[in-house]
Protein backbone atom coordinates (compact mmCIF):
# COMPACT_ATOMS: atom_id res chain seq x y z
CA UNK A 1 0.00 0.00 0.00
CA UNK A 2 1.47 3.65 -1.06
CA UNK A 3 2.35 5.31 2.04
CA UNK A 4 0.82 8.49 0.78
CA UNK A 5 -2.77 7.25 1.81
CA UNK A 6 -1.64 6.94 5.19
CA UNK A 7 -0.98 11.04 5.26
CA UNK A 8 -4.50 11.30 4.98
CA UNK A 9 -5.79 9.33 7.56
CA UNK A 10 -3.62 11.14 10.24
CA UNK A 11 -6.78 12.45 11.77
CA UNK A 12 -9.04 9.86 11.80
CA UNK A 13 -6.47 7.23 12.68
CA UNK A 14 -6.68 8.33 16.45
CA UNK A 15 -10.67 7.97 16.16
CA UNK A 16 -10.03 4.25 14.54
CA UNK A 17 -7.34 3.22 17.08
CA UNK A 18 -6.20 4.76 20.16
CA UNK A 19 -9.98 6.58 20.79
CA UNK A 20 -11.95 3.57 19.52
CA UNK A 21 -14.68 2.88 21.75
CA UNK A 22 -15.28 -0.15 20.71
CA UNK A 23 -15.24 -2.79 23.23
CA UNK A 24 -13.19 -5.11 20.86
CA UNK A 25 -10.80 -2.28 19.90
CA UNK A 26 -10.45 -1.09 23.57
CA UNK A 27 -9.60 -4.61 24.78
CA UNK A 28 -7.21 -5.20 22.08
CA UNK A 29 -5.12 -2.31 22.34
CA UNK A 30 -5.04 -2.87 26.56
CA UNK A 31 -3.84 -6.64 26.23
CA UNK A 32 -1.05 -5.41 23.62
CA UNK A 33 0.04 -2.79 25.93
CA UNK A 34 0.22 -5.18 29.12
CA UNK A 35 2.01 -7.24 27.15
CA UNK A 36 4.55 -4.63 25.51
CA UNK A 37 4.94 -3.12 29.31
CA UNK A 38 6.18 -6.92 30.42
CA UNK A 39 7.76 -7.36 27.75
CA UNK A 40 10.23 -4.05 27.73
CA UNK A 41 10.65 -4.61 31.76
CA UNK A 42 12.28 -7.98 31.02
CA UNK A 43 15.13 -6.83 28.94
CA UNK A 44 15.68 -3.14 30.16
CA UNK A 45 15.05 -3.44 34.27
CA UNK A 46 18.95 -4.22 34.84
CA UNK A 47 20.10 -1.84 32.09
CA UNK A 48 20.19 2.02 32.07
CA UNK A 49 21.10 2.63 28.52
CA UNK A 50 18.07 1.69 26.56
CA UNK A 51 15.54 2.75 23.61
CA UNK A 52 12.13 1.52 23.10
CA UNK A 53 11.81 2.33 19.15
CA UNK A 54 8.63 1.59 17.41
CA UNK A 55 8.66 1.25 13.33
CA UNK A 56 5.40 2.59 12.11
CA UNK A 57 4.41 4.46 15.20
CA UNK A 58 1.87 6.63 13.06
CA UNK A 59 0.22 9.19 15.63
CA UNK A 60 2.55 7.53 18.82
CA UNK A 61 -0.29 5.74 20.54
CA UNK A 62 2.41 3.27 21.83
CA UNK A 63 5.10 5.52 22.91
CA UNK A 64 2.92 7.42 24.65
CA UNK A 65 1.75 4.14 26.20
CA UNK A 66 4.51 2.86 27.47
CA UNK A 67 6.43 6.42 28.42
CA UNK A 68 3.02 6.23 31.44
CA UNK A 69 3.49 2.11 32.11
CA UNK A 70 7.56 2.54 32.72
CA UNK A 71 8.22 6.03 33.87
CA UNK A 72 10.81 3.92 36.47
CA UNK A 73 12.90 3.43 33.86
CA UNK A 74 15.93 5.25 31.96
CA UNK A 75 14.52 4.53 28.77
CA UNK A 76 14.63 7.16 25.33
CA UNK A 77 11.50 6.50 23.12
CA UNK A 78 11.60 7.19 19.65
CA UNK A 79 8.52 6.89 17.12
CA UNK A 80 9.57 5.85 13.29
CA UNK A 81 7.24 6.84 10.86
CA UNK A 82 7.37 7.64 7.06
CA UNK A 83 4.13 10.04 6.44
CA UNK A 84 4.90 13.33 7.31
CA UNK A 85 1.30 14.36 8.18
CA UNK A 86 1.33 11.54 11.17
CA UNK A 87 4.93 12.73 12.00
CA UNK A 88 3.36 16.54 12.59
CA UNK A 89 0.02 14.81 14.86
CA UNK A 90 2.42 13.25 16.47
CA UNK A 91 4.84 15.64 17.44
CA UNK A 92 1.19 18.27 18.49
CA UNK A 93 0.67 15.26 20.68
CA UNK A 94 4.04 15.06 22.43
CA UNK A 95 4.21 18.90 23.64
CA UNK A 96 1.20 18.19 25.64
CA UNK A 97 2.43 14.62 26.71
CA UNK A 98 3.27 14.67 30.92
CA UNK A 99 5.73 12.09 30.74
CA UNK A 100 9.33 11.92 32.21
CA UNK A 101 11.29 10.37 29.65
CA UNK A 102 12.69 11.56 26.20
CA UNK A 103 10.79 11.12 23.39
CA UNK A 104 11.41 11.52 19.61
CA UNK A 105 9.73 11.17 16.41
CA UNK A 106 11.92 10.57 13.51
CA UNK A 107 10.87 10.59 9.80
CA UNK A 108 12.81 7.88 8.02
CA UNK A 109 11.83 5.18 4.94
CA UNK A 110 10.95 1.55 7.20
CA UNK A 111 12.87 -0.25 4.58
CA UNK A 112 15.79 1.67 3.22
CA UNK A 113 18.29 -0.79 3.96
CA UNK A 114 20.28 1.27 5.92
CA UNK A 115 17.85 1.96 8.40
CA UNK A 116 19.93 1.04 11.28
CA UNK A 117 23.16 3.32 10.26
CA UNK A 118 20.93 5.81 12.42
CA UNK A 119 20.38 4.10 15.73
CA UNK A 120 23.06 3.37 18.41
CA UNK A 121 24.26 -0.48 18.36
CA UNK A 122 25.70 -0.37 21.62
CA UNK A 123 22.35 0.51 23.23
CA UNK A 124 19.63 -2.13 24.81
CA UNK A 125 17.27 -1.89 21.68
CA UNK A 126 13.90 -2.95 22.47
CA UNK A 127 12.63 -2.05 18.54
CA UNK A 128 8.70 -2.71 17.90
CA UNK A 129 5.92 -3.00 15.16
CA UNK A 130 2.73 -3.47 16.25
CA UNK A 131 -1.15 -3.43 15.31
CA UNK A 132 -0.53 -5.03 11.74
CA UNK A 133 1.49 -2.80 10.27
CA UNK A 134 3.21 -5.63 8.92
CA UNK A 135 0.65 -5.72 6.48
CA UNK A 136 0.41 -3.03 5.21
CA UNK A 137 4.39 -2.59 3.90
CA UNK A 138 4.54 -3.69 0.55
CA UNK A 139 5.14 -7.59 0.51
CA UNK A 140 8.51 -7.15 -1.36
CA UNK A 141 10.15 -5.10 0.97
CA UNK A 142 8.72 -6.83 4.74
CA UNK A 143 12.22 -8.85 5.13
CA UNK A 144 14.20 -6.07 4.66
CA UNK A 145 11.88 -4.49 7.32
CA UNK A 146 12.13 -7.19 9.77
CA UNK A 147 15.72 -6.97 8.88
CA UNK A 148 15.80 -3.73 9.59
CA UNK A 149 14.20 -4.08 12.88
CA UNK A 150 16.48 -7.11 14.31
CA UNK A 151 19.54 -5.05 13.34
CA UNK A 152 18.92 -2.30 15.28
CA UNK A 153 18.12 -4.57 18.33
CA UNK A 154 21.41 -6.57 17.64
CA UNK A 155 22.55 -9.41 20.26
CA UNK A 156 21.78 -7.58 23.30
CA UNK A 157 18.34 -6.20 22.47
CA UNK A 158 14.69 -7.71 21.50
CA UNK A 159 12.83 -7.52 18.05
CA UNK A 160 8.68 -7.27 18.60
CA UNK A 161 6.12 -8.17 16.59
CA UNK A 162 2.68 -7.90 16.79
CA UNK A 163 -0.09 -9.03 14.23
CA UNK A 164 -3.82 -9.34 14.12
CA UNK A 165 -4.88 -13.34 13.99
CA UNK A 166 -4.09 -14.95 10.37
CA UNK A 167 -4.87 -18.49 11.49
CA UNK A 168 -8.95 -17.35 11.93
CA UNK A 169 -8.85 -14.23 9.44
CA UNK A 170 -12.22 -14.95 8.41
CA UNK A 171 -13.88 -14.83 12.20
CA UNK A 172 -11.71 -11.85 13.50
CA UNK A 173 -11.39 -9.42 10.32
CA UNK A 174 -14.88 -8.14 10.26
CA UNK A 175 -14.64 -7.71 14.07
CA UNK A 176 -11.61 -5.70 13.73
CA UNK A 177 -12.17 -3.94 10.60
CA UNK A 178 -16.06 -2.52 11.00
CA UNK A 179 -15.33 -0.55 13.98
CA UNK A 180 -12.43 1.14 11.98
CA UNK A 181 -14.59 3.09 9.14
CA UNK A 182 -13.34 6.27 10.64
CA UNK A 183 -9.76 5.46 9.04
CA UNK A 184 -10.42 3.22 6.53
CA UNK A 185 -13.55 4.55 5.09
CA UNK A 186 -15.14 1.66 3.51
CA UNK A 187 -15.81 -1.86 3.50
CA UNK A 188 -16.95 -3.32 -0.39
CA UNK A 189 -18.76 -6.69 -0.68
CA UNK A 190 -15.47 -8.00 -1.40
CA UNK A 191 -13.02 -6.43 0.92
CA UNK A 192 -12.24 -9.60 2.84
CA UNK A 193 -10.67 -12.29 1.03
CA UNK A 194 -10.50 -15.15 3.18
CA UNK A 195 -8.14 -17.41 1.31
CA UNK A 196 -5.31 -14.73 0.73
CA UNK A 197 -5.97 -13.82 4.15
CA UNK A 198 -6.28 -10.21 2.71
CA UNK A 199 -8.51 -7.08 3.80
CA UNK A 200 -8.74 -4.41 1.10
CA UNK A 201 -10.98 -1.41 -0.37
CA UNK A 202 -12.14 0.44 -2.87
CA UNK A 203 -9.95 3.62 -1.65
CA UNK A 204 -6.66 1.81 -1.65
CA UNK A 205 -6.19 0.91 1.96
CA UNK A 206 -5.14 -2.91 1.63
CA UNK A 207 -3.89 -5.21 4.96
CA UNK A 208 -2.34 -8.46 4.73
CA UNK A 209 -2.52 -10.92 7.50
CA UNK A 210 -0.42 -13.73 8.24
CA UNK A 211 -0.49 -17.14 10.13
CA UNK A 212 1.64 -17.79 13.01
CA UNK A 213 4.36 -19.90 11.41
CA UNK A 214 4.34 -17.24 8.51
CA UNK A 215 5.75 -14.49 11.16
CA UNK A 216 7.67 -17.14 12.88
CA UNK A 217 9.80 -17.64 9.65
CA UNK A 218 10.37 -14.18 8.98
CA UNK A 219 11.54 -13.47 12.03
CA UNK A 220 13.45 -16.09 12.29
CA UNK A 221 12.32 -16.98 15.91
CA UNK A 222 11.47 -20.69 16.94
CA UNK A 223 9.89 -18.71 20.42
CA UNK A 224 5.80 -19.55 20.39
CA UNK A 225 3.83 -16.12 20.79
CA UNK A 226 2.16 -14.71 23.10
CA UNK A 227 -1.74 -14.38 22.30
CA UNK A 228 -3.67 -11.14 22.39
CA UNK A 229 -7.01 -12.67 23.69
CA UNK A 230 -10.32 -10.74 23.70
CA UNK A 231 -13.50 -11.96 24.48
CA UNK A 232 -16.80 -11.50 22.44
CA UNK A 233 -19.67 -12.91 23.19
CA UNK A 234 -18.78 -14.68 26.48
CA UNK A 235 -16.51 -16.61 24.12
CA UNK A 236 -12.59 -15.73 24.40
CA UNK A 237 -10.51 -15.89 20.85
CA UNK A 238 -7.17 -14.51 20.19
CA UNK A 239 -7.14 -11.76 18.18
CA UNK A 240 -4.11 -11.37 17.39
CA UNK A 241 -0.25 -12.26 18.52
CA UNK A 242 2.96 -10.86 19.89
CA UNK A 243 6.22 -12.11 18.60
CA UNK A 244 9.95 -12.30 19.59
CA UNK A 245 12.86 -13.39 18.49
CA UNK A 246 14.59 -14.90 21.01
CA UNK A 247 13.79 -16.28 24.55
CA UNK A 248 13.60 -13.82 27.39
CA UNK A 249 13.79 -14.92 30.98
Amino acid sequence: MDHKIWDGMAIDYDNSVENNQDPIIVNYLKKEIDILTNLCKKVYDSNKNSSVIDMGAGTGRVVFALDERLQESAAKFYGVEVSEPMLEYAKQKNNNHEGISKIEFLKYDLTDPNLSDYFNKDETNIVMCLYNTLGVIPSEKRQQFIDNMRNIAGEKGLTILTAFNGDEFDFIAPKLYNPMMPMIKQIDENSFDVKNKVFQNGLGFRSQWFTKEELKSMLQSNVDPIPIEVTTNDTTHTFGNVFVDRYIV
